[in-house]
Formats: structure tokens, sequence, C-alpha cells
């Protein structure tokens, strides 16, 4: 994306006649809001006066930069006006402005908005850009505006050694922390200096300071409101520790008297234990474990909705088509719900792979990404190289490493077939994902005293294969003490059954629906279930499939629990939990419990109890009531496959109506129940400050 392409003729605004910084404001957050540019108009200007009142946006020169990165953005853009007559932004060099830049962002548009954001400052240091866009009348004439060279023709290093090093850096990280670069390169090149700069903005650390640059520079200049990640290069070297509005203007005399003035300071000693090697490897990423966990979940929240979605219309075309008692081949049978299945299948089979790759990306940066990927391959058994029911060929090859049950068919047939399983599922996925990021970490510090042409070598060919092989390890192993977890837990609800336990059965289904939504714990009493629609678990008992009926009805619940208690408690949200839980009515309505997921990782210990709660209670009334369902999958689209061993004959038209409208109490029960706990839980916290909701 180009820099250009940011300017939206809609969002533009040439010679207003406009008296105050209030008024300039407000005239823009109204343009963006009416050109749904951004969605909420109130939370976005919150953001911006928020950002104004941390320090002044006003960067010299005539020039305000107005910026918030908020959610509510619907499409990155800068909005631009330019004013009849300055006035007053509390500016940096204390000169009124003219010319108004405001920026909305957000995180979920990848990175090449923020590329071409960086790109800004480079524009807004040159007096004939200036000029340009003070002339300006139209947006034609903005446009034309950038096509002025940007670029500061600097002085090549000598023997690859800089004079002037530093390091920019601002909290925000599109602004100051740029423009402060393109003011020190423009200085030292003003001095004659060969310069590198290494920024720490939104976009990571670019254009990185070696040990070598460090050890080699006449001047270093560390320039930054926020603290500074890779600190250990510098102990004990002569810095300039300053700020970045100090750097934009003074710059040049700072590289001036590097050395003469009090200004001048040792860098204090930085252990290897508090040092980083680099902002992408640090061991206190390890502990920012929610915000890891939320990393993950945002990039695999699309493949769990939009997967889910489509999937739920190929049941209901299945269903439509009189397909209901196809059992696990329901979404199939029909070849248009096939085609719809298939992608929605597609997608959510992705789903636990994305999760660990982007949850070991967001700690350790690019390296991790491979290893993490397939960290959750291997826990969810996605593709069926490692792990089959049976193996053959090029499926199951890990299972055939481990004891294989022989069945011989009627027909004398004889297969060999994988009776443990070893899947770690979702909670295996994001163990896998750290632990594929410690690996990653290890490496890279094991290699850091590599050679610079080595690099290549290091980080295209060692690290990758070697963390491969260290993630594949422990998938192995840590896969082995879960698959037999499972294995016992299976097979202490296959003696319930057969006891005709069924009320416990069923609160025991539900409860364990609920503990970790989608996880391990969840899958045992998912893949139980399937297990009676297949005749494995409970053949020959008719009301074996109570389990499949209680897994279901249960791992309803925490989505639509979730939805009800934004609706009941609306206070106890944000704006933005609000509508999010929005899609969950969607989502719980045709069983898909992952919709619960971000909201349990954010704040685990309320909605994990409070679902636990309904699900159990959801579980406890299927159980009581005897219901049946013949289909692994499906939610309100297999509702009709419900039966009730309450009548005295389960295919007859009460025992399906029974069956349905006991099944629609459950549900509705478990789902208020949760919905109570949760709104009184949380409304009770955040009385005793506990909690602090933020929109």
């Amino acid at each position: 994306m180009e820099l250009k392409d940011l300017f939206k003729s809609k969002v533009s605004v040439f010679q207003a006649d406009l008296k105050s910084k209030k008024e300039v404001i407000d005239f823009l957050v109204d343009k963006l809001s009416s050109q749904k540019m951004i969605a909420n108009k109130k939370t976005f200007k919150d953001a911006i006066l928020k950002r104004e009142g941390e320090a002044s946006t006003g960067m010299g020169d005539g020039i305000g930069i107005p910026h918030a990165i908020n959610n509510t953005v619907k499409e990155p853009c800068i909005a631009f006006l330019s004013l009849k007559s300055p006035i007053d932004w509390q500016s940096l060099d204390n000169k009124p402005v003219d010319l108004i830049f405001m920026i909305a962002t957000n995180d979920e548009k990848g990175e090449a908005h923020l590329g071409a954001l960086a790109d800004l400052s480079k524009f807004l240091m040159k007096p004939e850009f200036q000029e340009a866009l003070r002339s300006a009348k139209t947006f034609k004439d903005l446009s034309k505006a950038f096509d002025i060279d940007s670029q500061t023709k600097k002085i090549e290093a000598q023997d690859g050694k800089y004079d002037v090093i530093g390091i920019t850096a601002c909290p925000t990280g599109i602004a100051h922390t740029y423009l402060a670069e393109e003011k020190l390169i423009e200085y030292a090149t003003e001095l004659g200096l060969s310069v590198k700069i290494e920024t720490q903005g939104r976009r990571g650390t670019e254009n990185k300071l070696t040990q070598e640059d460090v050890d080699n520079a006449k001047v270093i200049i560390l320039a930054h409101d926020k603290n500074l990640q890779g600190m250990g290069r510098f102990s004990g070297k002569q810095v300039i520790d300053t700020t970045t509005k100090d750097a934009i203007f003074n710059g040049k005399q700072l590289i001036e008297e590097f050395g003469k003035t009090d200004k001048t300071t040792t860098a204090k000693a930085v252990s290897s234990k508090d040092d980083e090697v680099s902002d992408d490897f640090s061991l206190k990423k390890f502990a920012q474990v929610k915000g890891n966990l939320l990393a993950g979940v945002s990039r695999m929240l699309p493949f769990v909705v939009a997967g889910g979605i489509i999937l739920g219309i190929g049941f209901l075309i299945d269903f439509a088509a009189g397909n209901g008692n196809a059992g696990d081949l329901f979404g199939t049978v029909s070849p248009v719900a096939g085609w719809f299945s298939a992608i929605g299948k597609t997608s959510m089979m992705m789903m636990v792979p994305i999760l660990a790759a982007y949850i070991s990306y967001t700690i350790v940066g690019p390296q991790g990404l491979m290893p993490g990927f397939v960290a959750g391959l291997l826990a969810d058994g996605t593709g069926a190289f490692a792990y089959a029911k049976e193996p053959s060929g090029w499926t199951g090859l890990w299972s055939k490493l481990f004891p294989l049950k022989t069945i011989i068919d009627s027909d004398g047939t004889t297969h060999h077939v994988q009776n443990i399983p070893m899947q770690s599922g979702f909670i295996g996925a994001m163990v896998g994902a750290y632990i594929a990021a410690l690996i990653v970490f290890g490496l890279t510090l094991g290699f850091k005293n590599f050679k610079k042409s080595f690099h290549g070598v290091r980080d295209i060919v060692l690290i990758p294969v070697l963390s491969l092989l260290g993630i594949s390890f422990s998938m192995f192993v840590m896969n082995i003490p879960l698959g037999y977890t499972m294995y016992g837990i299976q097979k202490f609800l296959e003696i319930l059954i057969n006891h005709k336990l069924l009320v416990l059965v069923g609160a025991i289904i539900g409860f364990m629906m609920c503990v970790d939504m989608g996880g391990p714990v969840n899958k045992i009493a998912y893949v139980t279930g399937t297990l009676t629609v297949s005749g494995t678990l409970g053949e020959g008992n008719p009301l074996a499939t109570v389990i499949m009926a209680a897994a279901m009805a249960a791992g309803m619940v925490p989505p639509l629990g979730i939805a009800l208690c934004t609706l009941m408690f609306r206070n106890a949200w944000s704006q933005k939990e609000k509508d999010s839980a929005k899609a969950n009515w969607l989502m719980g309505a045709f069983f898909i419990s992952e919709g619960a997921i971000p909201f349990m990782i954010t704040d685990p210990k309320r909605i994990v109890v409070s679902a636990m709660a309904g699900g159990t209670i959801t579980g406890l009334i299927v159980g009581g009531c005897k219901i049946t369902l013949g289909a692994p999958h499906g939610g309100i689209a297999v509702f009709p496959l419900l039966k009730s061993g309450l009548a005295a004959n389960m295919n007859s038209g009460l025992g399906i109506g029974l069956g349905v409208g006991l099944y629609i109490l459950a549900i509705v029960v478990g789902t208020v129940v949760m919905a109570t706990i949760l709104g009184f839980w949380k409304t009770y916290d955040i009385k005793k400050g506990k909690l602090v909701i933020t929109n």
C-alpha cells in the first residue's frame, strides 16, 4: 500500500474556516463517521482526545497529526484538512498549525497501512511538500504533492561503520517514532555524517542496529517516549538519552555537542537475564499470556465464525433434502449441502493450527510461525499424517508406533485400528505454541554470535529445521499421556452408560463440554458422543446417544449464555464485546462452542465457572429426560432427530415431541443460569472495583 492510498477524497477538505482545535477534531470525526470510515463516532473521538491528553500531536512547522489506533475504525485512512487561518495546537515548537492529518487506524487490517503511515514522516519533513499542501485546492492537487521525492540523500558509511546511530520510539509507534527518525537522518546528513536509525514502532523493530554498529559509532542518540528493547547492546557506552521531541527539534545540536555536555551519559549495564535479544525475542513476552492468547484467537476467529456459519448452511440444506437420518454423514449426502459443508469444514479445520501459529508468532516473531503452526496441526491431528484411526500408507505414521487393535469383519477382512486417541486438541495447541516459541527463543540465543555472513543460513535453514524437529518431538511426547487420559475417561463413561446412570452421565458430559470450550476436555466429551452415534460405544443400548444429546446441548450453552448476558446486563460489557457477542446467537444455535473462546480468554474465571454451571444443569436435564440424538453435529438443524426415552415408544410422535420440547427447555434453562451467574458476578466485581469496563 502506498501512502497516497490512505488519503480519500471524501475525507479531504481544503481551506476550511475553523477557529479552534476542538472544532477541527469535531469536524474531522464527523466527516469520518458520515463517510462510514468509523463505526462508533464517540468511541473514536474519545481515543483521539485521550491521545491528545498524553502529549501534543502538533509536530511543528504548522502540522498537526491527531491519531488513534482503535477497533472502531472500519477502513484505515488519513483525513486531511487545510485551514484558511492557523490555529493553536499546543505544538512542540509553540507555533500554530494549518495542516492537519487525522490518522484513523486499527490492529486488524495487517501491516500494509502501518508501513504507509511510517512513510508520512518522510514527506512532512520536506518544505516543498508542506508548501504543495498549503496551496492545494483539490484532491488532485493533494495526490500530486506525493510525487515529490521524499528520500533524504544519506551519506554512505565507510567500511560499514556509521558516524551517528540511534533508536526512536513513541507509545503509539506511528507518528513521533518516524518523525524523529527522519529528522535525525536529515540533521546527520546536513553535518556530513553517515547515519543509521533503528525504529521501534508499530511495525516492530526496523533497521536494527547490530552490536558492530554500536561499537563503531561516534554518536549514539536514544530518542524515546517509552522503554526501549535491546538495551544490552549499549551497556557502558556513551549515549544521549532523550525524547523524540528533543530529537525532532534539537537533533542537530545533540549530534554536534555529543560528549561535550551533561546530556551525554553512560548507558547502564544490562544483564543477559534482563536484556532482550531483539524486540521479537524477549522472555518478558512469555509472561504476557493473555495478550499472546488474544493475538492467536483474533487470527483464528474468522476461520471459526465463517466456517461455522457456512457449515450450518450445509446442515440446513441436507435436512431440507430429507437426509436428517444420515448419521455421521449428515451434511454431506446432498451434493449442494456437501459443497457448503466442504467449505465450512476446510475453514474450521484450520482454526487450531492458526491459533497455535499466531500465539507463537506473537511471542518470538516470524520464526515462531512455522513451528507454532505445526504444533497446532499435530495437536489436532489435522491431515491425518501423524494420527489416524486406521493407519495405512501415508496416514497415521505416528499411530503405527503404538499397539494397534486387530478387528476382523464378518467377511474375514482384517483391520488394524488405533484405539487410543492421541490428539491433545485446543489446549495442546496453546501449550505447543509456547513450546515452539521457547525452542525458537533458545535456538536464537544459541546462534546469536553467528557472523553476519552466516545469518541467512541461520535464519532460513538452521532455526527452521531444528525448531520443526524440536516441536514435533515435543508434541509426540505430550500427546501420549493426554491420549491415555482420553481413553480412560471414555471407558469410565461407558461403564456409567451400561449401568443406566444417565442423569450422572448427562451432568458429567455437560460439565466437560464447558470446561475449555473446544479444548481437550470438551473434545473428549464430544468424541465420546460421536462414538455412541456410530455404535462404537454403548452398542445395543438405545439410550447410549444421551451422551451425544447432552454434549451438543451443553456445547450450545456457552455462546448463547454470553450473548444473553450482554442483553440482560448491558452495563457489564464493553461495546466491542456486545457487538462481538451478536454472532454467538448464530454460533450457539449451530453448536459452535468456540464462539465463547475469545470471551473465555479475556475473562476465564467468570466465563468458565458460569458456563460449567449452566452446562451441568443442561446435561442433567437431558440425562434425566433420557433424550437421545442420532446426529453428531448441526445444532437446531438436527432437532427433529431428538427422541425421549420417557415415552413408551421413543420412535413415536410423542417420543420425538417430548425429545424436542424437553431439549429446548434444557438449553434455555442452562443458558439463563449461565447468563444470570455471569451477569451478577461481573456487576458485583464492577461495583467493588475489581473489574473495569472500557469502551
